[in-house]
């Protein structure tokens, strides 16, 4: 399947491809054969089998990406529409670090490196949104460690509402999805959900969540 006009466009609508040469894009991604390919849920679109070089992204539908080990397989994060994913190990000579698996059906545009290389010699604009992509997937590493490692439920917990940034939102994710995340039980996330409630910190309307004092609740919670 070769991709569409309206595959390029939501293409070059994602944050990595902010400012870029739209022509040169355009060019650059057919000459190097770029394609869309389409996943039942379950099915897996990349792992640390897979050996083509590739980044990809998701133009629609939801993927989950795991930790490689079936014995003990952790949730790292959700992927949604718009999101690429294997960029930061694009140019490594290591297998992928993860199972990334269709949650839903999903369309993947995925990028050869040798599309991605020449689009970061040839165009500064997607030089810098490409860097910018990966200092901001370290961060998320930073956060994600700090959530295995920060001792009780509650901790993980605050620390995870704290790094949303926001005193009101929503709770997208299941709970299953966010236990997994924290490395924690459901029963254990609840009781979190419900100390965090009772002292005061978190005021909870079905999946809306209002936080009523950030700082002072990573400070209670040691």
């Amino acid at each position: 399947m070769n991709f569409s006009e309206k595959d390029f466009q939501k293409v070059v609508g994602t944050p990595l491809f902010h400012g870029i040469d739209l022509p040169l894009a355009k060019r650059v991604l057919q000459e190097h054969g770029c394609d869309v390919k389409e996943f039942e849920a379950g099915e897996i679109i990349f792992s640390p089998e897979y050996k083509e070089k590739m980044a990809g992204i998701l133009l629609s539908g939801k993927a989950v990406v795991n930790t490689p080990d079936p014995t003990k397989k952790m949730l790292l994060r959700f992927l949604g529409a718009g999101e690429p994913f294997g960029i930061a190990g694009l140019f490594s000579d290591a297998p992928y670090v993860s199972v990334i698996r269709a949650h839903e059906h999903c369309r993947v545009f995925l990028l050869k490196e040798s599309a991605v290389r020449e689009l970061l010699e040839s165009d500064t604009a997607f030089l810098y949104q490409y860097l910018e992509f990966l200092s901001g997937r370290i961060r998320y590493l930073n956060r994600k460690i700090g959530y295995l490692t920060a001792g009780c439920a509650e901790r993980r917990l605050a620390l995870y509402l704290y790094s949303l940034g926001k005193k009101e939102f929503r709770l997208t994710d299941s709970i299953s999805a966010l236990s997994d995340l924290l490395n924690l039980g459901r029963a254990s996330l609840y009781r979190a959900f419900e100390r965090l409630t009772e002292d005061g910190f978190l005021q909870k309307n079905g999946r809306e969540f209002i936080l009523h004092d950030p700082e002072a609740m990573l400070n209670a919670y040691q």
